[in-house]
């Protein structure tokens, strides 16, 4: 058992590797009295198409969470989460463009927990009768959350900014999608993604790490897989251009939603580590439509918006840098996000005051297993290693760093998108 150290955060994480090839993150905390478990596979809502061995295969959109869905089910059809809620824990499970999770939370028996979750989602007999009984829930799921005012805005934005990216279209799949998917579908998505090289567990909160490794190696040590093959995903050229420079939908929110949002190509910026840039983007927009922000506050005094926000967003070959306001006044609210997004202020004292806040958030998130959860989650899917550093990037960080990089952007691929209210009638 390997220690991966934090650095300036006196924190480490416990790591090894299971014959099989499951990878295994142990994160511990003594003092707090509860735990999370979560079973990562890399593969998700996006992976549609790919190729084994030169052969080309597809299956219909919404594939991955229909199978998350039966893999939720134990083999009389009843719910999995019965059993965790037999061990006073909670469970859930939820499929992302390139990555699908299965956890729980608890406060005692992390083993049984772990017991439950590796047997019920890496050992599945697939059976046609209840393969049928799920599709109607995930059609009323998809018809429920075409509601869904943060799904909406998701993939509505997407399709704006990018062209060929497959995150620009739901992952849930539309109805019709639903209704092609068959259990040979479910079978060869399943054979293709869910093998231990290609999954990770990450365990965090009060447990013994000794315990916990020997358990899952011991466990996975009986368990029998077939070769992994790696699929070959597609790769995408996308263009630097947004496909649309305004969208609108209707969903059932109170007051209109607005994002303003800005695609910049990473081949444009300063030759620097991706956290670093995602930290001074993160930065520069908490400085001007964060919590303690001039702009912020003067448009809530003036009562032009509900509230104020932003968001950084890596994909692929691109950063998205959203401004993001709830307004009973988009047409006034619009005009000036976008001219706070193009003129951004990069006034010293501020920028640092929010890295100062950054690294104390940052220290202080340590307290919570869940979120630790999750960032190991994120780390892992999306730099393909837990960052150590973190904390380091940001002391390091200077003002002509921030400089370099934000003359590098260009602002000019800007898309506006407003969520508003349902109509009477609707």
């Amino acid at each position: 058992m390997k220690e991966i150290r934090l650095k300036g955060l006196d924190e480490k994480i416990y790591y090894d590797v299971c014959d099989n090839g499951l990878k295994i993150y142990i994160w511990v905390n003594e003092k707090i009295n509860t735990f999370k478990g979560s079973l990562v596979f890399l593969g998700g809502a996006e992976n549609t198409t790919f190729k084994i061995e030169g052969q080309e295969k597809k299956v219909p959109s919404g594939t991955a969470h229909y199978l998350e869905h039966i893999l939720c089910k134990n083999a009389d059809g009843s719910s999995l989460l019965g059993r965790f809620n037999a061990l006073n824990s909670y469970s859930n499970a939820a499929t992302y463009p390139n990555r699908t999770a299965y956890e729980f939370v608890g406060t005692k028996d992390v083993l049984k927990n772990l017991d439950v979750l590796l047997d019920a989602v890496q050992e599945k007999e697939f059976n046609e009768e209840y393969f049928e009984k799920e599709r109607g829930p995930i059609l009323e799921e998809e018809r429920m959350r075409r509601d869904d005012a943060n799904r909406v805005s998701y993939y509505k934005i997407n399709a704006c900014l990018f062209a060929k990216y497959p995150n620009r279209v739901s992952g849930l799949g539309t109805e019709e999608d639903i209704k092609k998917i068959t259990l040979d579908d479910l079978k060869l998505f399943y054979q293709t993604f869910y093998h231990p090289k290609n999954s990770f567990l990450v365990v965090t909160g009060k447990v013994n790490p000794e315990e916990v490794m020997a358990f899952v190696k011991e466990k996975e040590k009986k368990k029998v897989f077939l070769p992994f093959v790696k699929p070959v995903l597609p790769k995408y050229h996308e263009p630097k251009e947004i496909v649309s420079s305004y969208d609108e939908a209707r969903v059932n929110v109170e007051v209109p939603n607005v994002y303003i949002s800005v695609k910049v190509p990473l081949k444009d910026l300063p030759k620097k580590n991706i956290v670093t840039l995602i930290s001074i983007m993160q930065v520069v927009l908490a400085s001007n439509f964060g919590d303690t922000s001039i702009f912020k506050e003067e448009l809530l005094q003036k009562k032009l918006a509900v509230s104020v926000g932003y968001n950084v967003e890596w994909e692929r070959q691109y950063l998205i840098l959203s401004a993001i306001s709830k307004t009973k006044e988009p047409d006034k609210v619009i005009p000036l996000l976008k001219e706070k997004m193009k003129h951004l202020d990069l006034e010293e004292k501020d920028i640092f005051r929010k890295i100062k806040s950054t690294i104390a958030n940052l220290v202080l998130s340590y307290e919570d297993p869940e979120y630790v959860n999750d960032v190991l989650n994120y780390m892992l899917v999306t730099y393909g290693k837990i960052i150590t550093n973190e904390k380091e990037l940001l002391e390091k960080m200077t003002m002509e760093d921030i400089l370099e990089v934000m003359k590098s952007v260009n602002f000019e691929q800007m898309n506006t998108f407003v969520l508003y209210p349902l109509k009477k009638e609707e």
